[in-house]
């Protein structure tokens, strides 16, 4: 399980640690050690390292993966700029180095690498000024090609979300996060300081609230080999316009793709037209409040939303509401103040802006503290959030969630989320199917099975050239992964 701490989590898994017998000095040894490792498997002895030791436990994560590297026959430079270790913890492992001849150093020359072990989170204020001092030389050193590597975060680089930061950080080439990611990690302003990612586990349980998905979909490829269409469930979706005909198109083709057993979709006349050659096996209905009360009684969910234009669209949101089943709402449809309290699930689709439109803050607002928001809005209104940026977030309405990362980047494009919108509606009529997943984690595995497809479609499909029909074509080639 990948999970994502904030610093509060962090605090918390260390105080764990402490009354489970598990002694920081020991965590610290593991850290080190293991990041040590992964430096020694990728330069020689040859190579001139520097470690940059701060005053607190990350300087004491830097004194272990010194000792072990000077041990091994690598040439070590340690380098403490601000003075010694503050923590007892870190005091002793910098005893350890010491006795292996590891002591402070002056910086001299060029190295190889550079080892980041400064500050887990954020700046000493205190010594701004010798801290932008230690960050140009570091600069510095990188442009003659050293290579850095961040132990747990970039120093400079906040853990939690981005308000108030101005960039003041070290950019690692490759970031060793211990135990868990950050959700920084995963921010706009501050993933490019992450470099590539790379968890170190250290034997601790998992007890953070938000998780990386990245496992197989093969609980969704399962088939009932005694099923019948109605095993699947049966979808309704609504949406279209005369000016907006293709939208619906792609939602039903995504949602015939991912398994539902039984399609209806109900949409203007322009668009009933292409869904005849595109989507031939979907049921047409027209796009009336008499036609949609009609058929409610038979479909175990309805999404509604892509492309609809029509003043009627509040009346339809209130009847599907009223209903016993999964209601997804997206584009067009994600105009509610409040929503009312009921057993089945509600599940929010917004981009960005359409966020930004439904909480009054400013996309910048968001992107700062994209986990916050998302968590923030499912669990004052209850609902389940899909929020669409440069990742993925499935937040829950009790807090936490999913993230879903490594999208291929050709998804910013129109009618990406119509796909999207599709598959998780889709997957939300078979629940009866999937009833060892919480609605949750089913949502959170359609959101990974679109990635999955758009990251596929590359093999065929230049990101620049790629189009939701191809990302729809992909669904179904994906077997097991």
């Amino acid at each position: 399980m990948e999970m994502i701490y904030d610093a509060q989590e962090a605090r918390k898994i260390d105080e764990w640690a402490k009354t489970s017998g598990l002694p920081l000095e020991v965590l610290m040894e593991r850290a080190g050690s293991e990041v040590a490792k992964r430096i020694k498997d990728r330069h020689s002895v040859n190579d001139r390292i520097i470690i940059l030791c701060g005053t607190g436990n990350n300087g004491g994560d830097g004194y272990v993966i010194g000792r072990e590297l000077v041990r091994d026959g690598f040439d070590v430079t340690l380098h403490a700029p601000f003075g010694d270790a503050k923590s007892e913890t870190a005091r002793l492992h910098q005893r350890y180095a010491e006795a292996f001849g590891l002591v402070s150093e002056t910086m001299c020359g060029q190295y190889d690498v550079i080892v980041d072990a400064l500050f887990g989170t954020g700046v000493d204020i205190s010594r701004l000024n010798a801290v932008m001092e230690v960050f140009d030389w570091v600069k510095e050193q990188q442009r003659q090609r050293a290579k850095l590597y961040a132990v747990d975060v970039p120093s400079g680089v906040p853990s939690d979300h981005t308000v108030d930061f101005k960039g003041q950080a070290l950019q690692a080439d490759m970031t060793f996060l211990l135990h868990a990611y950050k959700r920084t990690a995963f921010l706009i302003k501050t993933a490019p300081f992450f470099g590539e990612l790379e968890k170190i586990d250290l034997g601790l349980p998992a007890l953070g609230e938000w998780e990386v998905l990245s496992e197989s979909i093969s609980p969704l490829l399962a088939r009932d080999p005694y099923g019948h269409k109605g095993t699947y469930g049966t979808a309704l979706l609504i949406g279209g316009s005369e000016t907006m005909p293709g939208s619906i198109q792609l939602a039903a083709r995504a949602a015939l793709r991912t398994g539902i057993g039984k399609l209806q979709v109900s949409t203007v006349s322009t668009a009933q037209v292409g869904l005849m050659i595109n989507a031939p096996e979907a049921m047409l209905l027209n796009q009336t409040t008499e036609t949609i009360t009609g058929v409610l009684q038979q479909v175990s969910v309805a999404g509604i939303g892509p492309g609809v234009t029509s003043e009627s669209i509040s009346d339809w949101i209130a009847l599907l509401l009223e209903q016993d089943i999964p209601v997804v709402l997206d584009a067009g449809a994600l105009i509610l103040q409040e929503y009312p309290e009921r057993k089945a699930a509600i599940v929010v689709t917004p981009h960005i802006g359409e966020f930004a439109r439904m909480t009054g803050r400013t996309i910048p607002e968001i992107q700062d503290d994209l986990f916050g928001q998302a968590s923030e809005y499912a669990s004052l209104h209850q609902v389940i959030v899909v929020l669409k940026a440069h990742i993925i977030l499935v937040a829950t309405p009790d807090g936490g969630g999913y993230v879903v990362n490594g999208a291929s980047s050709g998804l910013a494009k129109g009618g990406s989320g119509d796909t999207l919108f599709g598959v998780i509606t889709s997957l939300l009529g078979q629940t009866d199917h999937y009833k060892h997943l919480s609605v949750e984690r089913l949502i959170a595995l359609g959101v990974f099975w679109y990635a999955k497809a758009s990251k596929q479609a590359e093999r065929h499909v230049h990101p620049s050239s790629l189009l939701a029909t191809d990302v729809i074509d992909e669904l179904g080639r994906i077997h097991d992964q």
